[in-house]
């Protein structure tokens, strides 16, 4: 009976052990460094061209940050919902000024492949940008990016208001913002 009891408590606290470590991991790896309330610094990246775009030249809009790759099926998929929604949003004015923006940052080494990804996904905002170094970059790094997709919803001012919002979600607080 004494051993009985012994195997449950020790198994009670590896589960427990065990529970929390996924937890944390999970955290770890699916919660940006940013969360609503807080604005965003600005970002510098190269887009097709190697020209920079800064994420702040977009201030004044409603923006919808989105780290993807290429590589990515989730990424991939979530792509088709978002041409669906800028297609919708982008040229309706919002109550506090600006339209919908969406800045696109890759994290793909191969340049072509995101290129192509473009392309195939029919991305056809012009605010697509490229870190190059999976979840390495000096902006990945900055913003807690450990998986994809990752997505944040900005004010015009830069507050984040929503991070990895579902596409319904994305289109209730749009439709509460249009003018």
């Amino acid at each position: 009976m004494v051993k009985k009891n012994l195997f449950i408590g020790i198994g009670f606290i590896l589960f427990i052990s065990i529970g929390f470590t996924v937890w944390k991991t999970y955290r770890f790896y699916h919660t940006p460094e940013f969360s609503n309330g807080d604005f965003i610094p600005d970002i510098h990246l190269p887009n097709q061209n190697n020209d920079t775009i800064s994420l702040y030249s977009l201030k004044g809009n409603i923006v919808l940050i989105q780290f993807w790759a290429s590589w990515c099926g989730s990424c991939r998929f979530e792509n088709v919902e978002l041409v669906t929604l800028y297609s919708k949003f982008h040229q309706v004015e919002m109550k506090d000024g600006g339209t919908l923006k969406i800045f696109s940052i890759s994290v793909d080494k191969n340049k072509l492949q995101w290129i192509n990804a473009i392309k195939q996904d029919k991305m056809n905002w012009p605010d697509q940008v490229n870190e190059g170094l999976e979840f390495e970059g000096k902006t990945s790094k900055n913003f807690n990016i450990h998986s994809i997709p990752t997505t944040l919803l900005i004010d015009q001012k830069g507050m984040v208001i929503g991070v990895n919002l579902s596409l319904m979600q994305l289109e209730t607080i749009l439709a509460k913002r249009i003018k």
